[in-house]
């Protein structure tokens, strides 16, 4: 049986997540994406903190202007999507290929980058210093990680 599109709906589940968010759970739908397709979705804007994309292939995406504090992205696909000025402090991006993604101006402090793939982004040493990264962890060529 091949599994319903997220896509046609995901104004709705944006707006009810924000909701839980803003409510602290007590009214809207926490937003599980997880193992989904959401290939060139628009997050843009979006709230979704603390949402969940483990294992979800958002490549081309766009997360411009996005506030994605604490979301789970662990072996998510982010290839070539954007996440322009999003704020992805404290994310859990392990093993997540980011390859081609737009990082510019993306706040990624605290943010779990071990065993991701970043090479061929424009990253800087200055946005990854307070990341958690490891020898897995694949940086463009030039930046360096402090942990």
């Amino acid at each position: 049986m091949k599994k319903m599109s997220l896509i046609p709906i995901l104004p709705q589940i944006l707006l009810s997540h924000k909701e839980w968010f803003e409510s602290k759970g007590r009214g809207g739908i926490f937003a599980d994406l997880s193992e989904e397709d959401l290939k060139n979705s628009n997050f843009k804007d979006a709230i979704l903190v603390e949402a969940n994309f483990q294992g979800t292939d958002l490549r081309g995406a766009d997360f411009e202007n996005a506030d994605m504090r604490g979301s789970n992205f662990q072996d998510a696909q982010l290839n070539g999507a954007c996440l322009k000025n999003g704020n992805f402090e404290e994310t859990d991006l392990m093993w997540a290929n980011l390859e081609n993604a737009d990082l510019r101006n993306t706040l990624l402090g605290g943010a779990y980058l071990q065993g991701a793939n970043l090479k061929n982004t424009l990253v800087t040493s200055k946005q990854i210093k307070f990341s958690w990264t490891d020898e897995d962890t694949l940086l463009p060529v030039g930046v360096k990680a402090s942990r």
